[in-house]
């Protein structure tokens, strides 16, 4: 996910973009399958770590989409 995250900044997108990113349909197969690992207890280390970043990921595209609707908003 972060990749996915990195690739997308690197193509310089747009404001709108930014606020109509969503993640692939891989990505969301990858964080629900992790998620369910995780509800399951059946996580290993890798993929606790993985499942970190993918929360990470998410956390830091809603930062970045707040401040944009509040700078929106000025």
């Amino acid at each position: 996910m972060l990749e996915e995250i990195a690739r997308f900044f690197a193509s310089a997108p747009s404001i709108e973009a930014i606020l109509e990113f969503r993640p692939s349909q891989a990505a969301i197969q990858r964080a629900n399958h992790l998620l369910e690992l995780n509800r399951t207890d059946t996580l290993d280390e890798a993929s606790r770590r993985e499942l970190d970043q993918f929360e990470m990921a998410e956390t830091l595209m809603r930062l970045v989409k707040a401040r944009i609707r509040v700078s929106k908003q000025d």
